[in-house]
């Protein structure tokens, strides 16, 4: 259990008296935050907040411990500004399973480039884990799929990167060189993230292929390297903005028509990091900014 974070969502369980307001001005999804006190009272062997219809009130364990849960939270701090003084910790970067491993990379460089620092830690989740750790501050950044719920977060703009469809080479769609019309694609399942690890991205684009006359069964792909499997197997089609996927019986084509770009946004909790890091990362990011 990350003790430090959930004694964050209690003390602001207890300040605000509401599990909605806590988690707004945390920036992350009320169940989490519920799940995370449930998981620290479980560990305490105590109750500490009485739910109800009208709110969250501290019982008596929870009135007591209270201080001592800011006391720890404030000594935690007060470790990170005295190892902060003993030399600069590395950058911490979020990003997607979607973004290009050459973004990745081009990210680091730059990072390197502008601050001369260590290069930074990447880690690698779906943007809603992303959001809950730059929320609770194990990130400096992250770069997450646009739209997404970002809270009390601050962001930058949003950036499109160029996708291309993947198909299996036996499918129809795939026997010639041009664009392919998406509705030609039904009675292939979508391989795609599952809506989890996104709900507004998930929504919009089953709700923009419908549009575009398909109606498609999505199928869990939780990266690229997933989808690009049930692609090759003749079970569904993907949409991937990396320039370097692909695999032996998957064909790489244009959509006609409108583009379906993946949309990627940066995130930051507070006034963030260095202004250079993020200047970094957006440079770095293919693509223009979206209007």
């Amino acid at each position: 259990m990350d003790l430090l974070r959930h004694l964050e969502f209690f003390v602001a369980i207890a300040e605000e008296e509401h599990f909605g307001h806590a988690a707004a001005r945390l920036g992350i999804a009320q169940p989490p935050l519920s799940q995370g006190l449930q998981r620290l009272e479980r560990s305490l062997g105590v109750i500490l907040v009485d739910r109800s219809s009208r709110g969250a009130r501290l019982n008596a364990a929870g009135r007591d411990l209270l201080p001592r849960a800011r006391a720890l939270l404030e000594d935690a701090e007060d470790l990170r500004r005295a190892a902060s003084a003993h030399g600069a910790a590395p950058v911490r970067i979020g990003a997607v399973p979607q973004l290009p491993i050459r973004s990745v990379a081009a990210i680091v460089a730059a990072i390197v480039t502008a601050c001369g620092d260590a290069p930074p830690e990447i880690v690698t989740a779906p943007s809603t884990e992303l959001l809950d750790a730059l929320a609770a501050g194990r990130l400096d950044l992250a770069v997450v799929v646009h739209p997404a719920l970002l809270g009390s977060l601050q962001s930058g703009p949003v950036h499109r990167l160029t996708t291309a469809l993947l198909l299996p080479a036996g499918h129809p769609a795939a026997a010639t060189a041009g664009p392919v019309v998406l509705r030609s694609l039904r009675g292939l399942a979508l391989a795609t993230p599952p809506r989890a690890h996104g709900p507004a991205a998930y929504d919009l684009l089953l709700d923009t292929l419908e549009q575009r006359g398909l109606v498609t069964g999505p199928v869990s792909a939780p990266d690229d390297r997933a989808a690009l499997v049930l692609v090759a197997t003749g079970r569904a089609f993907a949409l991937t903005a990396d320039p370097d996927l692909g695999a032996p019986g998957v064909v790489r084509r244009e959509v006609a028509g409108e583009p379906l770009p993946l949309r990627l946004r940066t995130a930051w909790r507070g006034t963030g990091p260095d202004p250079a890091v993020r200047d970094a990362v957006l440079g770095a990011l293919d693509g223009e900014p979206a209007p």
